[in-house]
């Protein structure tokens, strides 16, 4: 909360924007971050109700009943029951029956009943229930959410990133288009003097004013773009309240953070990137094969439960008893056959046509999520490998480019000497300096190109705390 208010109040004073505290920003404010955590909040409070299906719980019922002065019947039930993991439910009970007109078996000593005992399934069902099911189920459901918001991160972060890229670039082509102004309108002020002083053709000047109109217009686009992009950069800033950040006039891009970080990532892709197993891995623990995989195991678990609900079940309970209200009152295990109580239950489908139906059914769907597991980790290790050759390119094409700036600045230079001499003339003069800011363009092309490169890459990567200068924590299994 305060870092986002102190982003807010940088954004108003119109200070500059490095890259990661704008991504920084985006992470801990943006609309999009806040639903992903909702989601993973949604998951935990999901997987608790779940794991409440082992909640002990205590029971009653009192039934009683008077009719013309006669006590029909008074009569209180009450239990305990302890739920395990494992599909036993242990159970505590006392209970208690009088009345003049009773049925003879709910009749009980006037201390009343108290039985222990276990309830437990017999065959399938001993190893897999609805409960247990829901609640591996909830589990991967947790999983599956944690993996969908990292992924969702990284996806939002590619596109800030980008966007902040594009700011980058806006902001660099207008600087270089107005030095191109301030260049062609210093050199037709120095074009007429000479002309008024005979020492250049009246040519020069009308050559020198076509430069100047010219570049006045791709000032003119410059602006028009930049403010496409502030505005594009703008949609991605809101505040800790949820309101949106307007962009503040003197806001500059700025990249004093943003080399570290794009080494991070390179690095990064090159320790994944370095080896076929590194890769394997990678598709194995990225967030959005995670997510498939929890899926596919999601379905894994409904296609058990369906098997063992095909199959005939069974269950038993068994309970000792004893008069009294007291633990210490149940009977020893000489006496247990002669103060006890035993149910047991049986169910066969005949035909079993709903089950069966249930079986197939879950059978073809965790057969489609495994084929979707397996083609996203293919899709995984092929984002992977693009965005690692494009920022491995990007990366040698600024050191070239930073070569072929300097060559053309030379050039120039030479060339304006050479004018200044009398040895050469506007036009060549102006291509020159054509050819300097086109490679000055280049330049910021360049960067807002690594800045986008770099924040596919970590999406790809399924690791933007690297863009964040976060350290990367070891995946989930």
């Amino acid at each position: 909360m305060i870092a986002a208010l102190a982003l807010t109040a940088a954004l108003v004073a119109g200070d500059s924007l490095p890259l990661g505290e704008f991504l920084a920003r985006v992470r801990d404010a943006h609309p999009q971050a806040r639903q992903a955590e909702a989601a993973r909040r949604q998951a935990r409070a999901d997987l608790r109700a779940a794991r409440g299906g082992f909640d002990p719980y205590v029971q009653a019922t009192w039934d009683f009943k008077r009719f013309k002065g006669i006590g029909y019947y008074d009569e209180l039930d009450t239990r305990l029951v302890v739920p395990t993991p494992w599909g036993v439910d242990l159970k505590l009970g006392w209970e208690r029956a009088a009345g003049a007109i009773i049925n003879p078996e709910r009749k009980t000593p006037g201390e009343g009943l108290l039985s222990a005992g276990v309830s437990l399934p017999i065959g399938p069902r001993l190893l897999m229930d609805e409960r247990r099911t829901a609640l591996r189920q909830s589990e991967l459901a947790l999983e599956g959410a944690e993996a969908d918001a990292d992924a969702a991160l990284a996806r939002l972060l590619q596109a800030a990133a980008q966007a902040w890229g594009s700011w980058y670039e806006a902001e660099a082509r207008l600087r270089v288009a107005r030095e191109g102004v301030a260049l062609a309108r210093f050199r037709l002020d120095a074009v007429r003097q000479r002309v008024a002083a005979g020492d250049a053709a009246a040519i020069d000047s009308l050559e020198a004013r076509a430069e100047w109109e010219k570049r006045l217009l791709t000032e003119v686009e410059a602006v028009a773009s930049l403010t496409a992009a502030r505005l594009t950069v703008e949609a991605y800033l809101w505040d800790a309240r949820g309101a949106p950040v307007p962009l503040a006039d003197g806001a500059r891009p700025v990249l004093a953070e943003s080399d570290a970080r794009g080494l991070a990532v390179a690095g990064a892709a090159a320790a994944v990137t370095a080896s076929p197993d590194a890769i394997v891995r990678l598709a194995r623990t990225h967030p959005a094969a995670q997510k498939a995989r929890a899926q596919w195991l999601q379905a894994e678990a409904a296609r058990r439960l369906a098997l063992v609900q095909v199959l005939p079940s069974a269950s038993a309970e068994v309970s000792a008893l004893a008069a009294g209200r007291s633990l210490g009152a149940l009977p020893s295990a000489d006496e247990f056959d002669e103060n006890d109580k035993a149910s047991a239950s049986v169910k066969v489908p005949l035909f079993a046509r709903r089950e069966l139906g249930r079986l197939r059914a879950a059978e073809e769907r965790a057969r489609q999520l495994a084929a979707e597991r397996d083609r996203v980790e293919r899709d995984v290790t092929v984002v992977v490998e693009r965005a690692a050759v494009e920022l491995r390119a990007v990366e040698a094409q600024r050191d070239g480019q930073a070569r072929v700036l300097a060559a053309t600045e030379a050039l120039l230079a030479a060339e304006q000497r050479r004018f200044e001499i009398g040895e050469s003339s506007l036009l060549i003069v102006n291509l020159r300096e054509r050819a300097v800011l086109d490679e000055r363009l280049r330049s910021a092309q360049l960067e807002g190109r690594r800045a986008a490169a770099t924040g596919a890459l970590a999406a790809a990567l399924g690791t933007p705390q690297l863009l964040l200068g976060e350290t990367v924590a070891a995946p989930r299994r």
